[in-house]
């Protein structure tokens, strides 16, 4: 059906590209309002409508409901009731019926979505400089649709990943040349590092991938010669280009603002309630004296206690191992779980913008169907 077709678009633009949270900031309450309903109930009509429904991705409904369970167990918000529940049943409606919108996209569906994200980080940097400073978000770094710099540089980063499942060679250096462009935007330090990761990993499976960390230093020539290096925070930047000039590097700059020392200040509030966490939302919210946790694994831990915690490790293990058993064949299934890793490490957005949720259930499903084919494969042959 051409209508389910179109709604499945639809979806992965409204989900990946983060609109709900955009269209708060920038279009008012009542346009985030309308656009985060209107993602869940298209999702949940969309899973209605789509039969035959694929296999539920079941280690993350049992996490899903372990997590909200036990996060609620020392929820003391009583007036923002409503609001657990809501995030709580949004949270399942995404784990239950992604699976069959995630089964019936392929590679280049995600490729292009992400890729109008990334045009978005492009845009807001070259044309629309000053809307970050105006809506009070990071200045001097770019995020387009995804609001925060870091999680456009992972969104940048998984869009680059699957350039190296498409089969049009001028398609793929065309897609990693604009994500890597978009990621530099950003000036995320975990975008390079992942990004040099992928780079170094891809360039062992495959010689003929030496070529693309060529396409970084493109970018930055780019940049260097072309951008307006005033529009950048210059603390940052400078840093960037300390590492292409005659003097040291401003490893200063590196260190700066240190997740280490944020994730230092919840260790004692960890620990002091093991078993069943501080409550939902108590390590997420930024108050007076706390920024943030930043940090999926340890909000996991703090707020739904160890049991989650333990089912959500054991989730990324599995990924993790089986994505590179089939690393030959299927690349991408290990960058995408690597930059997910990596970004749970200094991001806490998992229960609210979902990239890093559907991207992991895309990688488990994917693994599902090889596991299948390989069973079915083996019958045929005995």
């Amino acid at each position: 059906m051409k209508i389910l077709e179109f709604g499945r678009y639809i979806l992965l633009f409204l989900l990946l590209c983060n609109i709900p949270a955009y269209s708060l900031l920038y279009f008012g309450s009542g346009m985030g309002v309308i656009t985060s309903y209107l993602s869940t109930l298209l999702l949940l009509v969309y899973y209605l409508l789509s039969k035959p429904w694929e296999k539920p991705a079941l280690p993350f409904i049992v996490f899903g409901l372990l997590f909200f369970t036990f996060s609620s167990f020392n929820y003391t918000e009583v007036d923002t009731t409503n609001f657990f529940i809501k995030e709580f049943f949004r949270f399942m409606i995404a784990v239950i019926c992604s699976v069959t919108l995630l089964k019936k996209s392929k590679t280049e569906d995600f490729f292009f979505i992400l890729l109008i994200g990334a045009l978005s980080i492009i845009i807001n940097a070259i044309v629309f400089p000053e809307a970050n400073a105006a809506h009070q978000l990071v200045k001097g770094r770019f995020s387009g649709f995804f609001l925060n710099p870091n999680y456009a540089g992972s969104a940048c980063l998984i869009g680059f990943a699957l350039t190296y499942r498409l089969k049009n060679r001028l398609l793929m250096l065309s897609g990693q040349f604009l994500f890597t462009l978009a990621g530099i935007f950003t000036l995320s330090r975990t975008f390079v590092i992942v990004w040099l990761l992928i780079n170094v990993i891809a360039t062992f499976r495959d010689r003929k991938n030496v070529f693309v960390p060529l396409i970084g230093l493109g970018v930055l020539i780019i940049m260097f010669t072309f951008t307006d290096t005033k529009i950048f925070a210059s603390n940052r930047f400078s840093a960037l280009e300390s590492f292409f000039g005659d003097g040291p590097v401003e490893t200063e700059t590196l260190k700066e603002d240190s997740r280490t020392a944020t994730w230092a200040l919840y260790y004692d509030l960890i620990i002091e309630k093991p078993i069943v966490g501080r409550g939902f939302m108590k390590l997420q919210k930024h108050t007076a004296t706390l920024p943030g946790i930043h940090n999926t694994y340890l909000l996991v831990l703090g707020e739904a206690g160890i049991f989650p915690f333990i089912i959500f490790i054991l989730i990324y293990i599995y990924l993790l191992t089986n994505s590179y058993k089939n690393f030959k064949t299927h690349p991408e299934l290990l960058y995408i779980t690597l930059i997910i890793m990596l970004s749970m490490a200094v991001s806490h957005t998992y229960f609210f913008i979902y990239n890093n949720l559907l991207f992991s259930i895309y990688v488990y499903v994917q693994l599902r169907t090889i596991r299948n084919q390989k069973i079915t494969n083996s019958t045929i042959k005995s």
